[in-house]
C-alpha cells in the first residue's frame, strides 16, 4: 500500500494531466456531430470578449477561496492561493473531479494549512458556490418575472438551511465537536457573516458570465433574443444541476443539455444546440485564460521576490557601484 502511494506522488502530474485530458476528450467525443455541424463564421472580436467576460468567474472564485482560508485563519498567500486553486481548477474536468481535492491536499504545505483546512475549506467553498449560484439563478427569474422555477428555489432553501445551521452560533460547534470525536479535522469553522460576505463576493463573476453568454448568443442569433436576465437564470440554472451531480466532470452533458432545454423555447432545438456548444467552447477556453493569467502572474510574482528580498536587506549585485543606503547612520 505504502508502496502504491509513492508511485502515485512520484507520477502525480502525469495521471493529473492525462486524466484532465481524458475527461475534455470525452466531452469532445460526444458532442462531435454538433460540433461538425455548427456554421462556426462567428465574429472574433465578439468570441473574444465573450472569452474574456468568462474568464472574471474563475478569477473571482479563486480569490474566494484564498477568502475563505483567511476566514478559517490561515495565514496563506493570496498568489500561492490563487495558483493551488487554478491547478485544481483545471483537474475538475478529469472524471469525478477528485484530483482537484488531491492537489489542494498536497499542496498544503505551501498554503500554510493542514490536511483539516483543506477538506474544512473545500466544504465551505462548495456552499459559496452553491449560494452564490442559486442567489443568481432565482434573482434573475424573479426580476424578470417571466419565468419562475421552483427547483432553484428549492436548492437555494437548501443552502440557506444549511449556511444557518453551520454557523457557530447554532450547531456549527456542535458538529466541529462530533465530527472531530469521530477522529475528522475541523481546525475551525467560518461565522455566518463571512460565508455571507464571500458569496456576495462570488456573485459578481455570475454578473461577468451573464454577460459574456449574452455578448455571444446576442451575436448568434437574430431574431428571438433572450433577454439578459432570463438568460442569466437560465444559465445559472443549468450549471446549478451541473453542480449537484458531481460525477459529471465540470458539469459537461447535463449542463449543456438542461441549457439547451431553455434556449429551444426561443430558438428551436437546433439552433439551441449549436449556441450551447459555442457558449461552452467560449467558458472553456475564458477558464483556461483565467488559469494561464494565474499561472504567468503567479511567476511574475516569484520572479520578483528575490530582487525585493536583496533591496529589502540593503544588498545590490556585484556590478552596481551606487552604495547601499540604510536606515543605520552608523
Amino acid at each position: 500500500m505504502s508502496r502504491a502511494k509513492e508511485i502515485f506522488n512520484r507520477w502525480f502530474k502525469q495521471v493529473a494531466l492525462v486524466a484532465t485530458v481524458v475527461g475534455i476528450g470525452v466531452a469532445l467525443i460526444g458532442q462531435r456531430k454538433a460540433i461538425a455541424d455548427f456554421d462556426w463564421q462567428l465574429n472574433l472580436g465578439v468570441m473574444a470578449g465573450s472569452i474574456a467576460l468568462f474568464a472574471l468567474a474563475p478569477l473571482v472564485q479563486g480569490f474566494c477561496f484564498w477568502l475563505v482560508l483567511r476566514s478559517l485563519e490561515v495565514p496563506s498567500r493570496l498568489d500561492e492561493a490563487m495558483l493551488i486553486w487554478s491547478r485544481s481548477f483545471l483537474l475538475r474536468y478529469a472524471p469525478s473531479g477528485a484530483l482537484a481535492l488531491v492537489i489542494r491536499v498536497k499542496s498544503q504545505d505551501r498554503l500554510k494549512a493542514s490536511s483539516g483546512h483543506i477538506y474544512t475549506s473545500f466544504g465551505y467553498e462548495q456552499l459559496v458556490a452553491l449560494l452564490s449560484g442559486a442567489v443568481a439563478c432565482v434573482g434573475a427569474f424573479l426580476l424578470d418575472a417571466d419565468q419562475q422555477l421552483w427547483i432553484a428555489v428549492a436548492i437555494l432553501a437548501v443552502a440557506v438551511v444549511v449556511a444557518v445551521i453551520a454557523r457557530p452560533a447554532f450547531l456549527g460547534r456542535f458538529a466541529q465537536d462530533r465530527l472531530q470525536r469521530r477522529g475528522m479535522s475541523v481546525p475551525s469553522i467560518m461565522r455566518g457573516r463571512h460565508v455571507a460576505a464571500i458569496s456576495a463576493v462570488n456573485l459578481l463573476g455570475w454578473i461577468a458570465t451573464g454577460a459574456a453568454a449574452y455578448l455571444l448568443v446576442c451575436s448568434l442569433t437574430t431574431e428571438h433574443r433572450p433577454a439578459f436576465l432570463w438568460l442569466l437564470g437560465a444559465y445559472s440554472f443549468a450549471w446549478l444541476l451541473g453542480f449537484v451531480v458531481p460525477l459529471l466532470p465540470g458539469g459537461l452533458g447535463l449542463r449543456d443539455g438542461t441549457l439547451i432545454a431553455f434556449l429551444a423555447t426561443t430558438t428551436g432545438v437546433g439552433a439551441a444546440t449549436a449556441i450551447a456548444i459555442a457558449l461552452r467552447l467560449a467558458n472553456t477556453l475564458g477558464e483556461f485564460l483565467a488559469i494561464g493569467l494565474v499561472e504567468l502572474s503567479y511567476q511574475t510574482v516569484v520572479r520578483s521576490r528575490p530582487a525585493r528580498r536583496r533591496i529589502a536587506l540593503g544588498v545590490r549585485s556585484s556590478t552596481d557601484p551606487r552604495p547601499v543606503v540604510t536606515d543605520d547612520a552608523s
